[in-house]
């Protein structure tokens, strides 16, 4: 597919003809246009001074694209009613300096609302392992999705309360509602929020659910038995345990666990374990601990925008550890595999 970055400098800055809307709307329904759309669009955001960058705002033509794929849908259900996916790649900047693809999925479903038939627009956030991006919910609430996570949520917030689906990590800034609750869907709990500001970590792939709290208030909802676990106060830690069903509340310093929206790593008294747990979604890569004597080193240490090299060598500075790169896979298409590391313990 044959993408031209005319139209799409057009399209950004106002200046598009009926036929590049066409145009536009064609090729992001297209998912086989990914890359060809990020390189055009990589072209528009270098060729812009540093005073046009900070004022690009990606969620406005996001909003443009969504409003007249919208219509070309209207359009369509009037001749049938197919159920579509329409998928969007743009790109996104983070801490004003980094700018990163940003997946996001227009899902178009059916939903029966006061006894007639509604279609209600939900959009899905995709944040590429090793980034981190800032979202916009349709209330006014803020947030960061960390690498690797999506967030699921309707264009529109209806009914009585406001309800997201979380896969990963995020960090919530909610606008205060206390008519209409925020519910923050993540493995096996609900987390209801009616105007507060929380981290949720909800990996599928690892073994606990933890929620902080840094301003106002959450309830806490088990899911399958519908029934109320903790309610936390600022300040505060949940872990919870999908497995075995428990959970327990402890005191935190929250930045530890909210600093990774500023770019930081930090840590506080953290086991090896979960010292590699952070680098291998922080960096995308894996790290193995090839011996059991070091899992009984604690570090203290914030990391900013350091390379995973510069990170292990001060690891080494600190305690025991030597550590080898595994050689690289190649792929079929000529790409490597994420970096694979062993650490050992050193006499």
């Amino acid at each position: 597919m044959k993408i031209d970055y005319q139209t799409i400098k057009r399209y950004l800055e106002n200046q598009e003809t009926k036929e590049d809307r066409d145009k536009i709307i064609s090729w992001f329904r297209t998912p086989e246009a990914e890359e060809e759309l990020r390189e055009k669009s990589r072209i528009y955001w270098d060729a812009l001074t540093q005073k046009e960058q900070e004022k690009f705002d990606e969620s406005l033509i996001l909003g443009r694209i969504y409003r007249e794929i919208k219509l070309k849908e209207a359009e369509e259900r009037s001749k049938s009613y197919l159920k579509l996916t329409k998928i969007v790649n743009f790109f996104s900047k983070v801490a004003a300096v980094l700018f990163i693809p940003l997946l996001i999925f227009f899902l178009i479903e059916y939903d029966v609302m006061k006894g007639r038939q509604t279609d209600i627009a939900y959009m899905e956030i995709h944040c590429p392992v090793g980034t981190r991006t800032k979202f916009y919910l349709p209330d006014g609430s803020t947030g960061w999705l960390n690498g690797g996570s999506s967030l699921k949520y309707p264009l529109e917030f209806y009914g009585n309360s406001r309800n997201v689906n979380l896969s990963g990590e995020a960090y919530f800034d909610l606008k205060t509602n206390p008519e209409k609750p925020f519910v923050v869907s993540g493995g096996d709990l609900n987390i209801i929020a009616k105007g507060t500001a929380f981290n949720v970590s909800a990996w599928n792939d690892e073994p606990e659910i933890r929620i902080v709290l840094t301003e106002g208030s959450l309830e806490i909802i088990q899911k399958d038995e519908e029934r109320s676990i903790a309610k936390l106060k600022p300040g505060q830690l949940l872990h919870f345990n999908p497995e075995i069903k428990g959970s327990y509340v402890k005191n935190v310093d929250t930045e530890k666990y909210v600093s990774w929206i500023e770019g930081k790593l930090v840590f506080r008294d953290d086991p090896l374990r979960e010292v590699v747990r952070r680098l291998n979604r922080w960096y995308n890569v894996d790290i193995i601990i090839k011996d059991d004597i070091l899992l009984t080193y604690d570090y203290v240490a914030t990391f900013e925008n350091e390379t995973l090299d510069e990170v292990l060598k001060m690891l080494a500075l600190s305690a025991p550890i030597k550590y080898k790169e595994l050689p690289g896979n190649q792929l079929n298409n000529g790409k490597f595999k994420k970096r694979n590391l062993e650490l050992y313990y050193e006499n």
